[in-house]
C-alpha cells in the first residue's frame, strides 16, 4: 500500500477516534496535534514528501476541530517543507495563511509561525546574496524574539531552534554567542539531536573568521554526534567537513585522508541514487579533495579533482545556487590547466 493511502487511513482513523470515541475516556490530545507530531517525526527523517502530506492532513483535522494554535502550525510546516525542498514559491502561500491567524497568545502555533518566516526571510536573502549564511537583520530580530519568547513559555526545543538559526544569520560578532547559548541549552534540556548542528554551525563560523583550530575542534565535535544519529548524508557531510578543517589547519596529510574516504563514499551514494543532491556532495568531495592536493602541491592530482568536481556539480545546477563559488572553480581549472600545459 503507499505511504500516501496509509497516511490517509491514519488521518481518517484519528477523527473517528475524535467523534466516535469512547466518552468516558476523553482523548486528551487533539487530532491535529497527533497530525502534527508524526509530521515532524517523518521531517527529522528527511522524509520530507511524506511530512508534507501529513501536515496538510494535519490543518485539514485542525480546521474540523476548529484548532487555530494547530491550525497555525501546520499551515506554517507545510511551508517549511516545501522551503526545504527548493520550492519555496509554493511554500509562500502556506506561510501567509499561518501568517494570518498566528496569535502570540497561543505559544505552540505562534513559536512555529515565527520560526518558518525568518527561515523564508534567511532563504530570501540567501539567494539574493549568493551566499549560505547571510547576515539577515530582518531574520535576526525574529529569532531573537521567538529565542525569548520560547523560554518564557518554556519550549526549550524552540529556543534551541533560534539560537541555532542565530548562529546562521547574526551578525558574525554574536554568531559564536549564540551557538554557545544553543548548545549549553541543548545540553542542560536533554535535546541531544541539536547538538550536531549547533556544533556544526559554530565551527563553520569560527572558519569564516579564521579561527581554523577552534573550526576543527567544533566539527569534531559535531561530527561526533551526526554518527550518534546515524543519518547516512549527515555523516558524509560531518567528514568533509573535517577535511576542510584539517586543511585549513595545515594539517595537509589529514586533510588529503579524509577527503579521500569522503569521496569515495559519496560515489557510492551517487551510484546508488543519482540525482542533483548526491551529484552536489560527489562535486564538492571533489573539490575538496582537490583543494588539499594543490595544498600538497601536487597539480595534477588537484586538475583532475577539480575537473571531476565541475562535472558533478555540473549536474547539480551549481552554478544556479553558488555563482560565485562556480566561478571560482572554473577559474582554479583555468590557472592549473595554464601551469601544468607551461610545465610540459
Amino acid at each position: 500500500m503507499k505511504i500516501s493511502n496509509v497516511l490517509l487511513i491514519f488521518g481518517m482513523l484519528l477523527l473517528i477516534l475524535l467523534v466516535c470515541g469512547n466518552k468516558k475516556e476523553p482523548e486528551t490530545t487533539s487530532g491535529s496535534l497527533e497530525l502534527i507530531k508524526r509530521g515532524d517525526e517523518l521531517f527529522s527523517k528527511q522524509e520530507k514528501a511524506e511530512a508534507l502530506d501529513v501536515y496538510k492532513m494535519a490543518a485539514d483535522t485542525a480546521l474540523a476541530e476548529n484548532n487555530n494554535s494547530d491550525l497555525t502550525e501546520s499551515y506554517a510546516q507545510v511551508a517549511r517543507c516545501y522551503l526545504s525542498m527548493d520550492n519555496k514559491e509554493e511554500g509562500r502561500p502556506w506561510l501567509e495563511k499561518a501568517e494570518k491567524i498566528a496569535k502570540d497568545t497561543e505559544p505552540l502555533g505562534w513559536t512555529r509561525y515565527l520560526g518558518v518566516k525568518g527561515r523564508f526571510l534567511w532563504k530570501d536573502a540567501a539567494e539574493e546574496k549568493h551566499e549560505v549564511a547571510p547576515e539577515v537583520d530582518e531574520a535576526a530580530k525574529i529569532f531573537t524574539e521567538l529565542y525569548d519568547y520560547a523560554l518564557k513559555h518554556q519550549l526549550h526545543d524552540r529556543a534551541v531552534d533560534a539560537a541555532n538559526m542565530m548562529s546562521i544569520v547574526g551578525d558574525m560578532d554574536s554568531r559564536i554567542d549564540w551557538s554557545m547559548k544553543g548548545i549549553k541549552a541543548a545540553e542542560e534540556g536533554g535535546l541531544r539531536d541539536w547538538l550536531a548542528p549547533l556544533w556544526n554551525n559554530l565551527g563553520w563560523t569560527y572558519d569564516d573568521l579564521g579561527m581554523y583550530d577552534k573550526s576543527l575542534e567544533a566539527l569534531m565535535e559535531a561530527r561526533r554526534y551526526h554518527y550518534i544519529k546515524g543519518d547516512e548524508k549527515s555523516m558524509l557531510i560531518a567528514d568533509w567537513s573535517v577535511a576542510h578543517a584539517y586543511r585549513m589547519s595545515g594539517q595537509i596529510d589529514s586533510a588529503l585522508a579524509w577527503a579521500q574516504r569522503a569521496t569515495i563514499w559519496a560515489k557510492d551514494m551517487y551510484d546508488d541514487n543519482p540525482s542533483p543532491e548526491t551529484a552536489e556532495w560527489q562535486g564538492l568531495c571533489y573539490r575538496e579533495l582537490a583543494e588539499a592536493a594543490l595544498a600538497a602541491g601536487n597539480e595534477k592530482r588537484a586538475l583532475a579533482g577539480f575537473r571531476s568536481a565541475r562535472m558533478y556539480l555540473d549536474k547539480a545546477n551549481m552554478k544556479e545556487w553558488d555563482e560565485k563559488g562556480y566561478n571560482e572553480l572554473l577559474d582554479k581549472i583555468a590557472t592549473l590547466e595554464a601551469n601544468i600545459g607551461g610545465n610540459r
